[in-house]
């Protein structure tokens, strides 16, 4: 297993993606339920949990951050000790839960909507189990990545941003509340940001061009760009040196990734390094108004999400041609091209190539040289280490 540990007054944490293999929770005498990272798919196919953005930060950056508040140390290792604390890797880091933490005795385990987040380790001590209820976020689905989204651009906004900044705004700019953090380099004329219903931050180097309309909570990532006319309705999450036009809400996008275009995208998930084609539009609400099913890695099935809206969720890679339509909860893998005008099915798997209304597998050695060009045209390497993940997620799909 890989992970980190996390020094909290002499008791290290260690992150694990799941419980299911480590050896002290065989002794258990209550149901072992725990996280596994492929409810998080395809997000997680070639990152950690630990690397997802939940609201400005990542979980990893949240993790850092709330140790410096604690006055914490941050060390690498393996190895598991005797008052040692595991943590699976989908909790999202707050103070609740470092208390929480801090409060654990050996032997004690925590449980938190039905699953184990946390263990603390000691080889000769009975294991004790104690519920948390309140003040706890996870990850147990794709769902949640938007789901959280506002709440925690609230919170990462209060860790980063002691009071309000702007700096250098124009004045053919209309700013509405008080909530704002600008940074410097952010090139805006002619916006309007209302941060009544929730903090807007945005990073350096961000452009926002004339006519954009933009509500709170919502976060621009570092030289990301805002097209004229874009309209931004909050519990928004934008990535670095992305592009967002049309109509958003509810929504994040990855880094590097591409909504330049008229058409709506909401309460969805779009990965990295991904282009929506103009006219791209996703459903988030059935016309019969019941819940919405989406295709679950973990159970390689459709399970109900519970939720009335519910729009795409689209993995690192990924493009769909002009006027791409996509269906109320549909789940599309990594480095797959879209290009058909009708609705595409409800899950489409990696690796694919959609077109015509047929479906065949994206030949690897055009999806790698189509990648490199990407990266490149974006003053960008492609990391030795995705191109062994692809690779042997290619030859897991084909």
């Amino acid at each position: 297993m890989s992970g980190f540990f996390c020094y909290f007054y002499f008791v290290k944490i260690f992150f694990v993606d799941c419980f299911d293999a480590v050896r002290p929770l065989d002794k258990l005498t209550f149901p072992l339920t725990s996280f596994n990272k492929k409810s998080l798919y395809p997000f997680t196919f070639i990152k950690s949990c630990l690397d997802l953005r939940v609201g400005i930060l990542t979980l990893r950056e949240k993790w850092h951050r709330l140790t410096s508040v604690f006055d914490l140390e941050l060390a690498e290792g393996e190895v598991l000790e005797d008052g040692a604390v595991w943590v699976t890797k989908h909790v999202v880091p707050s103070e609740t839960f470092l208390r929480a933490v801090l409060a654990m005795e050996e032997g004690d385990v925590l449980r938190c909507g039905g699953m184990i987040i946390a263990l603390r380790y000691n080889r000769s001590c009975a294991l004790k189990l104690k519920d948390i209820t309140e003040g706890i976020a996870l990850l147990k689905g794709v769902e949640d990545l938007f789901l959280l989204t506002g709440a925690e651009i609230e919170h990462d906004f209060k860790l980063l941003a002691a009071k309000t900044s702007i700096n250098n705004v124009s004045p053919t700019n209309q700013l509405i509340g008080t909530a704002f953090y600008i940074a410097e380099q952010v090139t805006m004329e002619c916006a309007t940001l209302n941060s009544t219903s929730g903090p807007i931050y945005i990073d350096e180097g961000v452009t926002i061009m004339e006519g954009a309309h933009l509500r709170g909570p919502l976060y621009l990532g570092k030289g990301a760009v805002v097209k004229m006319g874009a309209t931004i309705y909050g519990n928004v999450s934008v990535g670095r040196k992305s592009v967002v036009g049309g109509e958003v809400g509810n929504a994040v996008i990855g880094d590097f990734s591409a909504k330049g275009h008229h058409g709506y995208l909401g309460c969805s998930v779009i990965g990295d390094w991904c282009n929506l084609g103009a006219g791209t539009s996703n459903s988030n609400l059935k016309n019969n108004l019941k819940t919405v099913s989406i295709y679950d890695y973990k159970l390689e099935g459709f399970r109900d999400t519970g939720l009335l809206k519910c729009g795409v969720f689209m993995g690192d890679y990924t493009r769909t041609g002009i006027n791409s339509s996509l269906n109320t909860g549909t789940v599309i893998g990594i480095a797959s091209m879209l290009a058909d005008t009708s609705f595409y099915a409800k899950f489409v798997p990696s690796f694919a190539w959609v077109f015509n209304g047929d479906t065949q597998h994206y030949n690897f050695d055009k999806f790698m040289e189509y990648l490199e060009t990407l990266y490149m045209s974006k003053n960008e390497e492609l990391p030795e280490r995705h191109k062994r993940e692809l690779n042997q997620l290619n030859k897991k799909y084909n």
